[in-house]
């Protein structure tokens, strides 16, 4: 165990006992060292971490009696750490701020995500969001193909350009994916995209796919992630059985983003960085 590893098992070791020295007076006390407490709830926690193998022996009054004796050593050991000049050393201090502020980010993140997904739990029930049966079917009249795509992305229009005379020439559009792509994703399956439906991919590719022919390639078609060069391998009429799940989530994302545009006015977006203006 290196010493990084071995601090972080500290630290959190530190925060669970302080959790448990920190419960109310329904919690029994088996042992106390200095400020510390060994709790029977923490007797039973750390037994059942133990392998299985021993876990027997250990149930028995000598074992129980061995295994407090094992507890006992560890908050020795920490109380006299806590008591040290390491308590107040720079390394220590570091690195229990960088752990608190791990967790701060991680609780942030956990609350925006749950904060978003009641709301949209809401505005499900309220019927906002609310797709019928009709209304997939009619999506689905209108939009019934789904196609497989193949593309090779650059980050120049020039560069996209010369693979573009490339494939034309003949060379393997699944070849020229697998050295050149910046989508290392699809660069290893020949630049092949997952199967799509009208709705399901970026706009600007979407447009140039459903017009392209089977076996056609074409390019430069830019997007916010660089300069695509496409090649379509299938265009195939999905059974509305398969499909009725990503239509329903491609129309219930349609009406979020239209009611989205209520707020508009009231959350003003501003761009602030140069280089996304």
């Amino acid at each position: 165990m290196n010493g990084e590893s071995a601090l972080l098992n500290l630290l959190i070791s530190i925060f669970l006992i302080s959790s448990l020295a920190g419960c109310g007076p329904s919690e029994p006390l088996i042992a106390k060292v200095g400020r510390f407490s060994i709790t029977r709830g923490e007797f039973h926690k750390k037994l059942a971490e133990v392998a299985p193998e021993y876990r027997n022996y250990l149930l028995t009054p000598n074992g129980r009696k061995q295994f407090l004796e094992i507890l006992i050593r560890e908050k020795m050991i920490l109380a006299a750490a806590e008591g040290s000049k390491i308590s107040r050393s720079p390394e220590f201090l570091t690195e229990v701020q960088k752990l608190k502020e791990e967790q701060a980010s991680q609780l942030r993140e956990f609350k925006d995500y749950l904060l978003t997904k009641l709301w949209v739990e809401n505005l499900k029930a309220k019927g906002i969001l609310q797709v019928t049966d009709q209304e997939v079917e009619e999506y689905f009249k209108k939009y019934p193909k789904e196609v497989k795509l193949r593309h090779i992305l650059l980050g120049t229009p020039e560069e996209a350009e010369v693979i573009l005379k490339k494939v034309r020439r003949g060379d393997s559009f699944a070849a020229l994916a697998k050295t050149n792509s910046l989508d290392s994703d699809t660069a290893s399956k020949g630049g092949l995209l997952p199967p799509f439906l009208y709705g399901e991919v970026l706009p600007e590719l979407e447009d140039v796919a459903f017009r392209m022919k089977v076996g056609e390639v074409t390019g430069v078609v830019g997007t916010k992630f660089g300069y695509h060069v496409l090649k379509k391998d299938t265009e195939t009429r999905a059974p509305i059985s398969q499909v009725r799940d990503r239509i329903l989530r491609l129309l219930e994302k349609k009406k979020l983003d239209q009611y989205l545009t209520t707020f508009q006015d009231k959350y003003r977006v501003q761009i602030l960085d140069e280089q996304f203006k």
